[in-house]
């Protein structure tokens, strides 16, 4: 599909698939003009490289498109040109390797860099562009987490050490991700399910089943040792975070969480008691306004089933709690980016 030239000259003025229009809107929601900038950075000597924007745009792409796998986003960009030139790539020469896609991830989730950071404040500027667009967003919240199998072998160890000198030392007794924990949960039959790898812990709206906050933790970590983190993490996003209700399962039946809703952020806890939580079962009548009020808390397990389905967050690909923070936020990061593309809730709940 190329021409002599190499380029994709060509395909200016041919119908591009509605896809691409997608994708362009997408980028234009972005604010990542601090990241793009810091990825840049100085004017170095020396064969220049592939520009940060496209590779970020590709990055995007890649969640945006749920693609299974780097390879197969390379595929892509090879096969339809449309959505290549769309990511900035003007020729097939030009499409990025593995490798090189490999070094951009792991030079975003590099914690001792400035990068992490920067993706952690597009994910910030656009929860605060949600504010500023969606009536009534952040008045009902929900918390939830969501287990996410972790691409390590649990059972698997590290190489028996040998006489031989290596250059790199054998792991002894270690599985591929140490950073990885194992995560027992129930599943709808009520028999428990173990999974090896972490939990994505999530702040979302429920009327607009949008995520506010993102974190992560090992799969064996409890709920409740993150709640306090991602209400905080609200309010430090915004100061427009004063929310009327607070909406959990049982998992995060706590005295010190209830009090710390009702009286540091004024708000209503709306949680599932405990049934061995005495003062917590007190406190929470479950009359029929409170009913309805919890039956909003599904909103945040049907986005947890978008993200995990859509935009590859079930689908880890990287090892490390850095990788996996900058994994997670780039699927919350392209689904509030497609919301605030649409101009209605019933299309924010389409794409998200």
């Amino acid at each position: 599909m190329r021409n002599h030239s190499g380029n994709y000259d060509y395909i200016i003025g041919r119908d591009a698939p509605p896809v691409v229009a997608e994708l362009k809107s997408l980028f234009e929601q972005l604010p990542d003009a601090e990241l793009l900038a810091q990825l840049k950075g100085r004017v170095r000597r020396g064969p220049k490289g592939y520009e940060p924007d496209i590779l970020w745009r590709c990055y995007v792409a890649y969640y945006y498109l749920g693609l299974d796998s780097v390879s197969a986003l390379i595929r892509l960009l090879e096969d339809n040109p449309f959505i290549a030139q769309a990511c900035g790539i003007s020729s097939p020469e030009s499409i990025p390797s593995q490798p090189t896609f490999s070094r951009f991830g792991t030079k975003l989730a590099k914690h001792t860099g400035e990068f992490i950071l920067a993706v952690k404040n597009v994910h910030r500027n656009l929860t605060r562009k949600l504010y500023a667009t969606l009536p009534d967003f952040g008045k009902t919240v929900a918390i939830d987490s969501t287990d996410v199998k972790g691409w390590s072998n649990a059972i698997k160890k590290g190489k028996k050490r040998s006489g031989k000198v290596r250059r790199q030392k054998p792991r002894v007794g270690k599985v591929s991700d140490p950073d990885a924990g194992w995560c027992v949960k129930k599943n709808t039959e009520g028999t428990k399910k173990y999974v090896f790898g972490y939990k994505i812990h999530i702040l979302a709206d429920a009327k607009y089943e949008l995520p506010m906050v993102v974190d992560i933790s090992p799969g064996n970590m409890h709920d409740i040792r993150k709640a306090s983190a991602l209400l905080r993490e609200a309010r430090t996003v915004t100061g427009k975070f004063v929310p009327d209700y607070v909406l959990a399962d049982a998992g995060y039946s706590s005295l010190p969480l209830w009090r710390l809703i009702k009286n540091q952020y004024r708000a209503e806890p709306i949680i599932d008691p405990n049934p061995t939580h005495k003062v917590i079962v007190a406190r929470n009548k479950k009359t029929s306004e409170w009913k309805k009020i919890y039956s909003q808390r599904t909103s945040i397990e049907r986005l947890n089933g978008r993200l995990k389905g859509f935009r590859k967050l079930n689908s880890v690909r990287v090892r490390g709690r850095f990788k996996v923070r900058i994994h997670a936020m780039m699927s919350v990061i392209v689904c509030q980016a497609l919301a605030l593309a649409t101009e209605s809730r019933a299309s924010v709940r389409g794409v998200a």
